[in-house]
Order: structure tokens, then C-alpha cells, then sequence
């Protein structure tokens, strides 16, 4: 799988993707245009467009379809690459589903297919369409408005603050809202993201944003999220700064970055530092865990550390902080977003019974630190040398 996902953007805008684009090609196949989400009149406007826009795509020439019936009688393996572009969302997605080319163009992804979808044709690859649902107007009455969803209940905005502030601020309330239900991320035209079997790139330099639990969280690489971290009074603040700064996601051993996915985890996982997790705002539970001991250490809470692993394969497992204040134990859990929260207990013993409940086969161990770098079955081995505090619950 191999898909890019662009906010929009045409031009000296995109130019950085279509460069990556025409690295991973077969450069002796056409490409093949989408345009269905433009109306039948602007075809041959598309097509101009299209053929100026990929001028410097080393490629044999351009195909375009004109139709959901024409598109669902090609042969999409027959092209390099398949061009997704913008116009009515909806239209576009009922188009592709009433021909049966939704499924024909998720076989071809499932088959290492290409796809660049810009706008609506990026749009439609997340959790479903609401998120666009001030931008584009549903005049062709669709009902099932569930997209691709190629990044695991992600939904997808583009044009995120290419528009004027009163309707990106709009947009802001709305997505803020609808996050509580699933996630969304929102795209400037100047970004790209390049999705390959999990693995997440980001071709542009402009601020993009993941909303999500009825928060904001902003990616920019010029945001100082080190000097805000160190300023941290309390588990509120704590709690607060998380919320708008780390998500779900990791960095592997090769430095790629993962978001909201696991795949290749066992074979690819590595311990980020706690400054490599607050710089690109990725962490699974044990950088998570980490970030939560270092800072209530810090404030000179009493910790605890554990980690529970399933006892009948070792490729589930959950690590979490419990902190002591004022006699009262709390367990301070953001990764899992069901449990997310600062919970108080009357005890110890009470804090951790409740914390494994609903899990079978697990053993719970009390760990000293998660060190970092060490890869996914070196932390279960490192988990393992804990034997003297391993709890039954």
C-alpha cells in the first residue's frame, strides 16, 4: 500500500511529493486520472490541468476515465499509478461505490497499488466523509459515507487553514466536536502525507493537526515542545500537555514514524527517548508510561511503574504509572483513550485490581524504568527479569 494523501494543494505546492511520487513508479506504465469528483462539463479542463500539473512525472502518458462505467471496465493494473483528484466529495464516493470501483481500487491498494489522492481523492481514504461535511455540500444524497479508512478510524480534512480564519475557525469548533467520535486529520494544501504499510511521512513543512477526544494536537516543527514540557507544575498540566501534544504512534528502528497502527511492530518497535517522543508526538504505552513517571518523579510524587503481558502470547501487553498524594493512590492512563483520565483509589492494592480488570491471561509485574531503544522482545525479555515483583490478580 502505498498511498499519498495531499491537503489539496497543486502547483509549487506539491512539488515535493510528485518528486517522491516519480521515485516509486514504474516509469514504463501510464497513470491513470480519476476526475469523478468534477462535474462532466470541466473534463477536459481536468485533463489539461492534469497533463500540466504531472509534467515532470517520468511516465509514458496520461489516461483519463469520464466515467464510473468506464472507470469500473479498467484494468487498474494495467498503470503505474492512479491519480485521485478533487471537486464534491460525496460525488466522488457514490460514483466509486454504485460502479463497484471502491472495491476494485482496495484491491489494487491491497495489491501494492499507487494511488495520490489530492482533496476529495484524499479525503475519501479516511474513517468516513464527515469530516468534510461543512466543506462539501452531499447533493447527491449518499448514504454510506464510510471511506477507505486505510488509517485505523482516522477521518481526513483538507484545506485546514488555507481558508479564511472565520471558516477555519469554523471548521475548528466542528472537527473538535466530531473528534469525540473518531479522530481527524486535518491537512494544509502544502502538506502531503505519504502512507506506506504504516509507515507515515509528511512531505511539506506546514503545521498539520490531529483532533482528537475533543482536542487539538498541532505538528510543527518549529513549536518548542521541550521548554513547555520541562514547565510542568502538576498531573493537570501533565494531563493537559499530553492531550494536545502526543498521540498514538511510534518511531521504529529505522526511524520511520508509525501513526494510530501497530503493523510491523514485533519485528520493527523500538523505545523512543522521552525527547524523541515529545519532538514528533508519537508514543505507544511505554513511551507514554515513561513521559508520566519522568514528570510525577519529578514533582516528587511516590511512583509505580507496571506493565501486564498476555501470559499465552507475548504480543499484548499494557504499561501504567500509579502515583501516591495524600494517602490516596491515582492512576494517571492517557494511551488508553477508553480509560483515559486521572482515576483515584482509597489503595494500592485497590488501583491495581481495577486496572487489569476485563483482561485475561495477563501477569502483572512492577518494572523499575523502561530504558530506552530496546526493541519489542527485548522489553519482554527486560520485563521478565522482574520475577520477584510479578502480581497475581
Amino acid at each position: 500500500m502505498s498511498i499519498f494523501l495531499c491537503g489539496g494543494g497543486s502547483g509549487n505546492q506539491t512539488t515535493n511529493a510528485y518528486k517522491k511520487l516519480n521515485e516509486i513508479i514504474n516509469h514504463t506504465k501510464p497513470l491513470l486520472y480519476i476526475p469523478l469528483a468534477m462535474e462532466k462539463e470541466k473534463y477536459d479542463s481536468c485533463y489539461k490541468w492534469i497533463i500540466e500539473e504531472l509534467n515532470d512525472i517520468d511516465i509514458p502518458h496520461i489516461d483519463m476515465i469520464r466515467s464510473k462505467e468506464e472507470l469500473a471496465n479498467t484494468k487498474l493494473d494495467n498503470y503505474s499509478a492512479i491519480f485521485i483528484g478533487g471537486g464534491n466529495t460525496f460525488k466522488l464516493l457514490k460514483e466509486l461505490k454504485e460502479s463497484n470501483s471502491f472495491n476494485k481500487i482496495k484491491e489494487y491498494i491491497d495489491n501494492n497499488g499507487i494511488i495520490f489522492g489530492g482533496s476529495a481523492g484524499a479525503i475519501i481514504f479516511g474513517y468516513d466523509l464527515k469530516s468534510c461535511k461543512l466543506d462539501d455540500e452531499n447533493y447527491v444524497n449518499l448514504q454510506d459515507i464510510a471511506g477507505f479508512d486505510i488509517l485505523n478510524s482516522i477521518s481526513i480534512l483538507c484545506h485546514y487553514t488555507n481558508r479564511t480564519k472565520e471558516k477555519d475557525e469554523q471548521s475548528k469548533n466542528y472537527l473538535l466536536k466530531l473528534s469525540k467520535q473518531n479522530k481527524v486529520l486535518a491537512l494544509p494544501e502544502e502538506d502531503t502525507i505519504y502512507y506506506n504499510n504504516g509507515i507515515f511521512e509528511v512531505i511539506g513543512d506546514k503545521p498539520y493537526y490531529l483532533f482528537e477526544l475533543g482536542n487539538i494536537i498541532e505538528f510543527n516543527s518549529n513549536k518548542n515542545k521541550i521548554k513547555e514540557y520541562n514547565n510542568i507544575t502538576s498531573p493537570q498540566e501533565l494531563m493537559e500537555f499530553m492531550d494536545t501534544n502526543i498521540t498514538y504512534g511510534w518511531i521504529d528502528i529505522d526511524n520511520k514514524k508509525h501513526l494510530n497502527n501497530l503493523h510491523n511492530c514485533h519485528e520493527k518497535y523500538k523505545v523512543s527517548t522521552i525527547e524523541e517522543t515529545i519532538k514528533s508526538g508519537l508514543g505507544t504505552c511505554l513511551e507514554q508510561a515513561k513521559i508520566i513517571k519522568d514528570t510525577l518523579d519529578k514533582l516528587g510524587y511516590e511512583t509505580r511503574l507496571y506493565c501486564h503481558i498476555n501470559d499465552i502470547e507475548n504480543t499484548q501487553m499494557h504499561c501504567f504509572v500509579l502515583y501516591k498524594n495524600n494517602n490516596n493512590w491515582y492512576h494517571f492512563e492517557h494511551s488508553n483513550t477508553l480509560r483515559k483520565g486521572i482515576h483515584q483509589y482509597k489503595t494500592l492494592d485497590q488501583a491495581l485490581s481495577e486496572q487489569i480488570k476485563g483482561f485475561k491471561n495477563r501477569t502483572l509485574t512492577e518494572i523499575s524504568d523502561i530504558p530506552d531503544n530496546l526493541t519489542f522482545n527485548e522489553f519482554i525479555q527486560y520485563v521478565n527479569t522482574f520475577n520477584n515483583k510479578k502480581i497475581n490478580k
